[in-house]
């Protein structure tokens, strides 16, 4: 079956598994006040001497499993007998970097195939009647479940030509992921024409999206079914791994499901903060104050950090790079972006607690408006970059801080203002 094997490697290479498109923004409805003029809480912290902890331990795929379809055309093979596919037995692959690992079976043949963007790995039969598919990228937006059911339409769209191609709509799971099952008949080996069943997966795992995709003869179906549910569920990513394997940086990734003893939490008269349905939830409950965060991860000269950012009530909220104690230690130094509730962002530094705008508020089609958003801010030499979305929207020079900790930020102008922080990615640059 040399065309199903081309034809999957092919496609998914061709899929766009940069995230979802950027939408047009309106003006917001409502002017912001004035920075704050009031004395702010005491925000978090630094640890300047802390060691840096390794991330939250990656957990197995919960769930799902692979599930048979209703094909249009007839089931089963013409023409002959249809070579067996075997399962006897099943190994770990480890990616060398510690990206991800998965169990496969023992004597299948594996492929791989990568560009700057995407990893790709394939395994084969010995007949080549069954395929097994990964492709994983790294998103610097913050795709939801209809972004993810998006993307695996789009890739299963690329056998929508075969023969007898059936698909149902996709299935949103549980665990926050996507399930599509899909068949189509081929020609397998020996001439003999078969119907193959397939089930196509996308996670999300911070910032890495991932198309876990099996290829089945589906009159063999019932009898691999256990062994593929149990390749489903050994699959683990740790998002702190870069794509680039690049080993000049130093990555920790919150998902905020294990991240309690990383992260201040504080329930007080003015402060709420706390890690509670998966994200990690502030609010300022007294008007014009502000408040910084910043987990348990040594300080450096270059950094960058990003998060998901979702705006609740008359608030801003963002990141922040070089955060750390000024003169007196009583004080703070930062640089910080946020964005708003509506499609505004702007920037400022802190020295001393004296606050400098290096950005006046203004609006930029990149930022979504009422829904998830990812920023990032990276600190590099006496260049400060701010992204939404993956769009660089400001670039400037300042060399007022040179070293200091990633920190999420957040100020409020009303009552019952805040945030929730998801996702966040803080990367030591070397």
């Amino acid at each position: 079956m040399h065309r199903l094997r081309r034809f999957a490697l092919v496609g998914i290479m061709a899929v766009a598994l940069t995230g979802c498109s950027v939408s047009i923004g309106t003006t917001p409805t409502a002017t912001p006040e004035p920075r704050p003029t009031a004395t702010p809480r005491p925000t978090a912290t630094p640890r300047p001497t802390a060691t840096p902890l390794p991330t939250a331990e990656p957990t197995a795929r919960p769930e799902p499993t692979i599930a048979p379809t209703m094909p249009s055309g007839t089931g089963g093979s013409t023409g002959g007998m249809l070579a067996l596919v075997t399962i006897d037995r099943l190994d770990t692959f480890k990616h060398p970097a510690g990206l991800f690992s998965i169990d496969v079976p023992a004597d299948w043949r594996r492929q791989e195939s990568s560009n700057e963007a995407t990893l790709v790995y394939a395994w084969t039969d010995a007949n080549e009647n069954a395929l097994i598919v990964l492709s994983i990228t790294e998103t610097q937006e913050a795709p939801t479940q209809d972004d993810l059911a998006e993307q695996a339409t789009e890739f299963v769209n690329i056998f929508k030509d075969e023969k007898d191609f059936s698909m149902d709509p996709p299935e949103k799971l549980r665990g926050g992921g996507v399930q599509i099952i899909w068949s189509y008949a081929s020609d397998a080996s020996g001439g003999v024409e078969a119907r193959l069943l397939a089930n196509t997966f996308s996670y999300r795992d911070v910032d890495k999206v991932s198309l876990l995709t099996f290829v089945i003869p589906e009159e063999q179906f019932d009898d691999l079914k256990p062994s593929l549910d149990a390749i489903l569920r050994s699959y683990i990513v740790d998002p702190a791994i870069p794509l680039s394997g690049d080993a000049s940086v130093r990555r920790f990734a919150f998902d905020f499901t294990n991240d309690e003893d990383k992260w201040a939490t504080d329930v007080s008269t003015s402060l709420r903060a706390v890690i509670e349905d998966g994200v990690y939830r502030i609010t300022l409950s007294d008007p014009d104050l502000y408040y910084l965060t910043a987990p348990d991860v040594s300080p450096a000269d270059d950094l960058e950090v990003s998060a998901d950012v979702l705006i609740q009530g008359n608030s801003r909220a963002g990141v922040a790079v070089r955060y750390g104690t000024g003169s007196p230690s009583t004080t703070r130094n930062y640089y910080t972006c946020w964005i708003d509730g509506g499609n505004q962002y702007g920037c400022f530094v802190s020295v001393n607690d004296r606050w400098t705008t290096l950005r006046e508020p203004i609006s930029n089609p990149a930022i979504k408006p009422g829904t998830v958003n990812r920023v990032s801010l990276k600190a590099q030499g006496n260049r400060i970059i701010f992204s939404v979305n993956g769009v660089e929207v400001q670039t400037f020079t300042d060399t007022r801080i040179t070293r200091g900790q990633a920190a999420l930020y957040l100020e409020n102008f009303s009552t019952e203002a805040g945030a929730e922080f998801d996702n966040v990615i803080v990367t030591l640059l070397r």
